[in-house]
């Protein structure tokens, strides 16, 4: 697999809610109810792309490194790394892992590893990943092979598919749920 740096660690810890053991301490697989598998190897600094949160790109953007972006970008977005998401993208994402910090999405969000919308974010699209956690507003169908957590300000207007589900008090639904183990 390709190197995502400290970033992928600290979201599946984040997630997962527990420590995620370092490269030294890495096992080489996971048991079904470990998080996501972090096989990653942290051999070189990965190069990060930084959007300013005063420029707009009106275009596709795409990276083989973490991207920061705190901008705007109406186009679509893809990295082979992680997405910290400040600012504002009006098109499809693309990415290993994403956290949408007080960001916003208009269009669907693909993730290979987790997706973490916070508080005081909004997505207005899908969302497919293998680990979902909503602490903001999302308006979509949310899919995960995992589990998806529904944290106390969490918002969501649409449809859950996942092999788990954890909605805290306080949380919003409005859509249906359909929970599944996969075999």
């Amino acid at each position: 697999m390709k190197n995502h740096g400290n970033f992928s660690r600290a979201v599946e810890e984040l997630i997962g809610g527990k420590s995620v053991p370092d490269e030294s301490e890495q096992a080489e697989s996971t048991t079904p109810d470990s998080p996501v598998s972090l096989e990653r190897r942290f051999d070189e600094p990965k190069i990060e792309a930084v959007i300013t949160a005063d420029m707009v790109i009106k275009g596709t953007v795409s990276s083989a490194s973490n991207i920061s972006l705190a901008g705007t970008v109406v186009g679509d977005v893809s990295s082979e790394g992680d997405l910290v998401l400040r600012g504002k993208v009006e098109g499809n994402v693309t990415v290993h892992s994403i956290v949408v910090q007080g960001g916003t999405v208009i269009g669907d969000i693909s993730s290979e590893g987790a997706t973490v919308v916070t508080e005081g974010s909004t997505v207005n699209g899908n969302i497919k990943a293998e680990r979902i956690e909503v602490n903001g507003k999302v308006t979509g169908n949310l899919e995960s092979n995992a589990k998806v957590v529904l944290n106390p300000r969490a918002c969501v207007d649409g449809n859950i598919t996942a092999a788990g589900l954890s909605m805290m008090d306080g949380a919003e639904l409005k859509g249906s749920v359909n929970v599944h183990k996969t075999e």
